[in-house]
């Protein structure tokens, strides 16, 4: 019986002929770390590293071993094999306040999540794939192309089979992995990240931050922002981040959680929060977002609209609202069930996938006990 060390040590020779420096790269983003943080921990050069990854040179069969060992894959995850490609870079909305590392690292772990994504679908049925776009000029102002965004937000329900004037409430999430769009949450997204999103060759992929900070509210809003990019953004040439781009998601977000026809006339003219508390409830927008909203329609003023804003900072509700705690988090289920269904392991999945498991483990979440059929 060959040992487990005998057998990275065969792998690792087997490998060398076709080891990609780019993969290395990927694998070693994709867990966050620096060059020299991998080379000091697997005890080789950083010089020798950086040479392996620009495809200068082949790291021998040893240093092989101990690299993959570090990053949690077997040697013939360096073995070279085409990157998915990202037909949507990702959308990161604070773009430059986003260390590069954590940006790479973003990159790398959302190319990830369509990779298992893909094999996963390769077993069972999924969802069509959910492709419906609504263009929007990214460099318009928002208030230049508002009508535009409303009607992208309405045909966005209309594609996913929500009635125009049905409150979503805290369903979304599973309203969009039903309407072919991949979710994840990532319990390692830096602080200021909430969410960003991809379309990764064909499939579009959502990431969830996984932090303490999360609550469903604000959950609701990011995977509705999210969408907005995917409809409005996809296959148009724009640069992620900037303020048009952010703030037409933004009002997207807003309009397709709360539709203007049907949301209008139950918005207060004043600052009555309790029934901006009773209207979170029932459409799944914080109170804020409901107060943008209601600027945004015209049920409110500017004036009475910077008041509220004064007014959140002075209740101490900047990141957590009442009602926050109302509902738990929305979990991801659907790459879960897949496995499930498929009865492929996290590790078998990783293997296939050439991932780390602890990776792997990451985008299938972990899954609560559920009486309900997806």
């Amino acid at each position: 019986m060959i040992e487990a060390g005998e057998a990275v040590s065969k792998a690792a020779r087997r490998v060398v002929p076709v080891f990609s420096g780019e993969r290395l790269m990927a694998l070693r983003e994709l867990h966050g770390m620096s060059q020299a943080a991998v080379a000091e921990a697997a005890g080789i050069t950083p010089s020798a590293l950086s040479q392996a990854e620009r495809g200068n040179t082949t790291l021998k069969p040893p240093n092989i071993a101990k690299v993959a060992r570090l990053l949690g894959v077997m040697p013939d995850a360096f073995a070279e094999r085409p990157e998915p490609d990202f037909a949507m870079e990702p959308q990161f909305r604070h773009l430059r306040r986003t260390p590069t590392r954590e940006r790479r690292r973003s990159e790398r772990f959302i190319r990830a999540a369509a990779l298992v994504a893909a094999n996963l679908r390769s077993e069972v049925r999924f969802p069509e794939v959910f492709e419906f776009t609504h263009d929007v000029d990214p460099d318009k102002p928002v208030a230049d192309v508002a009508d535009q965004i409303e009607t992208a937000a309405a045909l966005t329900r209309d594609h996913l089979g929500i009635a125009r004037d049905e409150p979503i409430g805290t369903d979304l999430l599973h309203r969009l992995e039903a309407g072919g769009i991949i979710v994840v949450r990532d319990p390692l997204t830096d602080d200021d990240i909430d969410a960003y999103s991809a379309v990764v060759d064909r499939l579009p992929v959502i990431v969830l931050d996984g932090g303490e900070r999360s609550v469903w509210d604000r959950d609701d809003f990011n995977l509705a922002h999210e969408t907005g990019h995917l409809v409005m953004h996809r296959g148009i040439t724009h640069r992620p981040g900037t303020k048009s781009v952010e703030s037409q998601a933004h009002r997207f977000a807003g309009a397709l959680l709360g539709p203007a026809d049907a949301l209008r006339h139950q918005l207060p003219t004043d600052l009555d929060w309790g029934r901006y508390l009773e209207l979170k409830r029932r459409w799944g927008l914080s109170m804020f977002a409901l107060v943008r909203r209601a600027k945004d329609l015209e049920v409110i003023d500017d004036a009475t609209y910077v008041r509220a804003m004064k007014q959140r900072s002075a209740h101490g509700w900047r990141f957590v609202e009442p009602g926050a705690n109302d509902h738990p988090l929305p979990a991801p289920r659907l790459l879960s069930l897949a496995a499930s269904l498929a009865e492929i392991t996290t590790a078998d999945l990783a293997k296939r996938t050439h991932l780390p498991e602890e990776v792997v483990e990451r985008i299938l979440g972990r899954q609560q006990p559920s009486l309900i059929d997806y």
